[in-house]
């Protein structure tokens, strides 16, 4: 088997997103009622707060979004996941036990040392591909072979 890397992805900031949009419709009303309806010039300076404030918003929340990601990379002899504010790797051999919840998994090494993967958008295709595979690996590790 080759390496193969799986990405396990944040859910989307959906309320940063909506909150964007409010404050960017807000802003654009703003700029453009002033030369309308001959409204004083400090709302249309407002409106472009709102409307920087709002795409500031975007960009900060993108991101956000794009760093925290984890990264697992499986390869014959082990493993190795990156994220945010971790880096975790191990050898197939020094796998003791694999337990699974339906939004996690953990990987034990002996009484002391765990790796704990959780999806934070719950049950996602990725996640189920990532715990095939990680069976797979195991299984390969320890010689065993599917029955036909």
């Amino acid at each position: 088997m080759s390496s193969r890397t799986h990405v396990l992805t944040p859910p989307l900031p959906l309320r940063a997103v909506a909150v964007a949009a409010a404050l960017a419709v807000v802003g654009a009303v703003l700029i453009v009622l002033p030369v309308a309806l001959r409204l004083p010039v400090a709302l249309a300076v407002v409106g472009w707060v709102l409307l920087i404030g709002a795409l500031a918003l975007m960009v900060v929340a993108a991101v956000s979004w794009r760093r925290m990601r984890v990264v697992v990379e499986f390869t014959d002899s082990g493993y190795r996941i990156t994220g945010p504010v971790a880096h975790e790797e191990g050898d197939w051999a020094d796998v003791t036990k694999v337990t699974q919840a339906p939004t996690s998994l953990t990987i034990h090494h002996g009484p002391e040392r765990r790796v704990r993967l959780v999806s934070q958008r719950g049950v996602t295709a990725e996640m189920v591909h990532l715990t095939g595979d990680l069976t797979r690996r195991l299984d390969a590790s320890r010689g065993y072979h599917g029955q036909p």
